[in-house]
């Protein structure tokens, strides 16, 4: 095993370990709120296993390899990766309490509006999309980036889509404003 491919076999399991102590975590603090939370982060998963081994499968084959030489490919994919990550860590933070992997509202909850919320509905999802996006590019074949980058960009687009009918109907014309101050998932474009 190079010493690339641990770095990514570290970054790779320790982003799964965290996201599944968060599930565990938040799926044991709503299961009790009783207020018909829509749940797709079992969705999400498959998404995410689904798009890692067909992404595997097809940077062990190179068939579209990227025209970018390997080690500046890993010079930026690396710091991209951890990049995404921070992002997501941020949002998360910023949500405290109120963040779930269940869409759910109840009466305590507040708009959050500071940290990367100040520019984005969805920076956790953001950040998650870029650190997709670096292992996409790190594995250096258009057909493993595309592999892995498009089932989790199609569930989190649905997602958002559900969480911002959740939200509306929660915060009103608050949030109204707010999408119309920031944007949902990419700074000055969507």
């Amino acid at each position: 095993m190079t010493q690339t491919q641990i770095i990514w076999l570290v970054l790779g399991l320790g982003w799964t370990l965290i996201e599944i102590v968060i599930a565990v975590k938040t799926r044991v603090h709503f299961s009790s709120a009783g207020e018909h939370p829509y749940r797709s982060e079992g969705l999400i998963w498959v998404a995410v296993i689904f798009a890692v081994i067909a992404a595997l499968w097809f940077k062990q084959r190179q068939w579209l390899p990227l025209p970018l030489d390997a080690f500046f490919r890993q010079l930026l994919a690396i710091p991209l990766f951890i990049s995404g990550l921070a992002l997501r860590a941020s949002a998360l933070l910023n949500l405290g309490k109120f963040f779930s992997t269940t869409v759910i509202t109840h009466s305590e909850h507040q708009l959050i509006e500071t940290g990367p919320y100040r520019w984005l509905r969805h920076p956790a999802y953001t950040g998650l999309l870029i650190s997709f996006f670096a292992a996409g590019l790190a594995m250096g074949d258009l057909l493993a980036f595309v592999a892995l980058l498009s089932p989790i960009t199609f569930v989190l687009y649905r997602r958002i889509q559900i969480e911002e009918l959740w939200l509306l109907g929660h915060f009103g014309e608050d949030y109204t404003a707010y999408c119309q101050r920031t944007k949902a998932l990419i700074p000055w474009i969507y």
